[in-house]
């Protein structure tokens, strides 16, 4: 692979990324975020299982530190990271998540710095303060009045606390002692993901509905177990390529694209406390990343 190849092959990942915010805002009008975390487990995981097995066949049996790895992963994944995040977006706007969910790093690298003890910069620190700043003027929706009378958005809350799990997952994947290719890992966690969403989304929500009753909903599923979850092996296989640091920079353009496509798809309207906080978030997240 060129790093051209690689670049462009980023790009269409942010895109694809992207893309999910404001199909997800449509789509969880007709579908309920348990019903598509646990559909999008149900199609992801049998290909996944194909890419693995094609692409890295196992040399050896799966160990106990395996399956430990796709317990956490599928917990702190695709369970809560993803379905709370599903459940978040219901009640907020797509560009509101875009921006908020563009903060992840941020709350990882203070994590990281208080549990393992990575040593953070004064300019990690100037980045960390640039995309609390972002997240304020965000959940704040551009207004001091919403933060002194509490009247903020109980979507953008529930996006934030969403970012709890995907810290663990982030963290967990470093110090994983699983020494499977992404492929498997991601395979085992959709796996374990499946078994606990599916059997939560018959009993607490209502019955899945048709493809034909809910074309919205069902394209989320599937876009969301297909090209989403592909292009987190692009992902991976990309940053082996131009390494991990320019990869991360590469992906603030991740708020400006949400942006975009929330107007084009969603039809909703961009304040300029969007665009600000995208800026800041951007800033941020590449002074925390350098």
């Amino acid at each position: 692979m060129t790093q051209r190849k690689a670049y462009a092959i980023l790009l269409a990942v942010v895109v694809v990324w992207a893309g999910n915010f404001p199909l997800s805002k449509l789509g969880l009008a007709e579908i309920g975020p348990l019903t598509v975390g646990a559909a999008r487990a149900l199609v992801a995981v049998p290909l996944l299982f194909l890419v693995a097995r094609a692409g890295a066949p196992l040399r050896w049996p799966l160990r106990a530190t395996d399956y430990t790895a796709f317990i956490v992963l599928g917990l702190t994944g695709l369970v809560l990271n993803t379905t709370v995040w599903y459940w978040g977006i219901q009640h907020t706007t797509a560009l509101n998540a875009g921006i908020i969910g563009a903060s992840a790093p941020i709350f990882t690298a203070v994590a990281a710095s208080l549990l393992l003890r990575d040593r953070l910069t004064r300019r990690n620190w100037a980045g960390i303060g640039l995309s609390v700043v972002a997240v304020v003027l965000t959940v704040a929706q551009g207004s001091l009045a919403v933060l002194r009378d509490l009247d903020v958005n109980r979507g953008d809350v529930i996006i934030l606390l969403s970012q709890a799990s995907w810290i663990v997952y982030t963290l967990y994947s470093r110090a994983a002692l699983s020494t499977l290719p992404p492929a498997w890992v991601m395979a085992g966690a959709h796996a374990v993901s499946a078994m606990i969403l599916v059997p939560l989304a018959l009993v607490l929500e209502p019955p899945w509905p048709a493809p034909w009753t809910a074309p919205r909903g069902w394209l989320v599923v599937v876009y969301g177990a297909l090209p989403v979850t592909l292009g987190h092996l692009w992902f991976y296989a990309v940053v082996r390529m131009v390494g991990a640091g320019r990869a991360a920079t590469f992906m603030n353009l991740m708020p400006f694209v949400v942006i975009t496509l929330a107007w084009a798809i969603a039809g909703e309207t961009v304040h300029a406390y969007h665009v600000v906080g995208a800026l800041l978030v951007a800033a941020g997240v590449y002074l925390v990343t350098r």
